[in-house]
């Protein structure tokens, strides 16, 4: 596997953070939904944001408040700010590239919110940058660090050799499947910004789980459906990889409402089967708010055990990581080049809309 070992990842990111981190300044920019989500983790994790930047001062202001930090409303005088080492991109998908390239050539670490960009070919440019900056580039994929599917990635040697995995998302939703489609609320509703809909917004962190537990899919073959908006409502995937695991991906929005154990709109269930054991993830919102539950089934006929994994906020735990990344000159996250691997997959997955052929995945980093 290409991922970092359990003891890198586990010092770097349960508990405290060690002494000897040096704090970074760090500023912000976007001050939409998701930095509401990034602020409170960091507040948990005791990472001081100085500065959120947003066009909009009233956003800005009200961000500000909730951290105590400055307000700017400039991203170029932000990244002018000496004071400001690392920067959270926290903008819609459609400004991620401009935004990280402009910080990366000022000097500055960069933490950048999913999906890399909205191109493969965007995301490799970008890759290969932070590659040859010596600059820590972390992405934002929060899952990794949720306590549940961090649980079946530690534990994934003893249950081996692997068996089969599945990871499945349903989500209450009300997919447009006759007339003209729906106008866009925001940008995130919008296919052109995002760079697609529910295939990018969710499947790209299932994804990104999937080479975290496994390293690059070979090929894959499945089918996608859009509604008459351009959202991937119903998405079924088959990875193989080269030593012959075979991994499924479905994804589905319904119209059913109270999903899963929490009774919710949101059934998320990652599933590794092996010679000697299983081991299952069940999450209930996106967010990581309502606890999610890990399961493990030895092989010595005992029965599934509940994994009792910390209660920390998936949130604090990925910011921690960067941090920790920053002092240690490392991402201790997924790095801008699984940024470019999964938006590289998201591309291919696209291709296969209408089509029943098996496609060779051939990635550039």
């Amino acid at each position: 596997m290409s991922a970092q070992s359990r003891s890198d990842r586990e010092e770097a990111v349960t508990g405290e953070l060690s002494s000897g981190t040096e704090m970074p300044g760090i500023g912000l920019v976007g001050c939409g939904i998701i930095s509401s989500c990034l602020l409170e983790g960091a507040r948990l994790a005791g990472i001081p944001v100085r500065v959120v930047c947003d066009v909009d001062r009233e956003k800005a202001e009200r961000a500000a408040q909730s951290i105590g930090a400055a307000v700017q409303t400039s991203y170029e005088a932000l990244l002018a700010d000496p004071g400001i080492q690392a920067i959270i991109i926290a903008l819609p998908n459609d400004a991620h590239y401009d935004a990280a390239s402009q910080a990366l050539e000022a000097g500055k670490h960069v933490f950048c919110e999913k999906p890399l960009t909205t191109s493969a070919a965007q995301s490799l440019d970008l890759a290969t940058r932070a590659q040859a900056s010596g600059l820590v580039f972390q992405m934002g994929y929060m899952k990794r660090f949720n306590p549940a599917f961090a649980a079946v990635r530690d534990r994934l040697e003893q249950v081996a050799p692997l068996t089969s995995a599945s990871f499945r998302l349903t989500v209450s939703g009300d997919p447009a499947l006759e007339g003209p489609g729906r106008e866009p609320s925001s940008w995130h509703s919008d296919p052109g910004r995002a760079g697609g809909g529910f295939l990018v917004h969710s499947g790209s962190h299932l994804l990104d789980l999937m080479l975290f537990y496994f390293g690059k899919p070979e090929a894959v073959w499945g089918s996608l459906r859009r509604d008459a908006s351009g959202n991937e409502y119903m998405n079924h995937f088959l990875f193989r990889f080269a030593d012959g695991l075979h991994v499924s991906l479905q994804m589905v929005q319904t119209r059913a409402r109270g999903l899963g154990y929490a009774g919710s709109v949101w059934e998320e269930i990652v599933e590794v089967n092996g010679v000697n054991g299983r081991l299952t993830a069940r999450g209930a919102d996106w967010m990581g708010k309502i606890p999610p539950r890990a399961s493990f089934h030895p092989a010595d006929g005992d029965g599934p055990r509940e994994l009792f994994t910390f209660a920390g906020s998936q949130w604090a735990e990925e910011l921690k990581a960067f941090v920790a990344g920053i002092s240690e000159r490392r991402c201790l996250g997924s790095t801008a080049v699984d940024g470019y691997r999964v938006d590289y997959l998201l591309e291919q997955l696209k291709k296969l809309e209408g089509r029943s052929d098996m496609l060779e995945l051939d990635y550039e980093l």
